[in-house]
């Protein structure tokens, strides 16, 4: 009996939460999540990657911070995914998949989109070459005005 009682404080102190997950349990932005880990609210550990540092919370400060039943977190092992059910917040974890259709819908649209950018960037680029050569005029009228008048030929013999 101890030994189921050592293991289930052992597996509680070990879960570990992304602050996606906490996000999606408590209701709350991802950026106020990031709030709370630097101001030491939730207790956080740093997991290094690639792309830098991922910040894994302890269930238990997520649970307490947030006044959440940690009976009411359940992780799947398995399939590596968090599936939690918060009854005071009403939060779903299901999902939704996208369907071939779908799919070539978003397609068309982005090849649609990038069309749109294409046309746009050339005209900016014709506005700015008018832009520069307009630019380059105005500068070669502003030296002609700033140059001095011409002196006589004799005057480099005065110095």
């Amino acid at each position: 009996m101890n030994y189921l009682l050592l293991r289930h404080f052992i597996f509680m102190v070990e879960t570990l939460l992304s602050i996606q997950e906490v996000a999606a349990i408590t209701g709350k932005s991802l950026q106020t999540i990031r709030r709370a880990i630097k101001a030491r609210k939730l207790i956080s550990k740093r997991k290094r990657t690639p792309q830098g540092f991922n910040y894994m919370i302890t269930q238990e400060s997520a649970a307490s911070y947030y006044k959440i039943k940690p009976e009411n977190f359940r992780m799947d092992r398995e399939q590596g995914s968090l599936d939690a059910k918060v009854k005071e917040k009403g939060v779903s974890t299901d999902v939704a998949y996208a369907t071939l259709h779908d799919l070539q819908t978003l397609e068309k649209e982005v090849a649609g989109l990038l069309d749109e950018y294409k046309k746009e960037k050339e005209n900016f680029m014709r506005f700015m070459k008018a832009f520069q050569e307009r630019f380059v005029v105005l500068e070669n009228q502003l030296k002609l005005l700033e140059e001095p008048k011409k002196k006589s030929w004799y005057a480099f013999w005065k110095k």
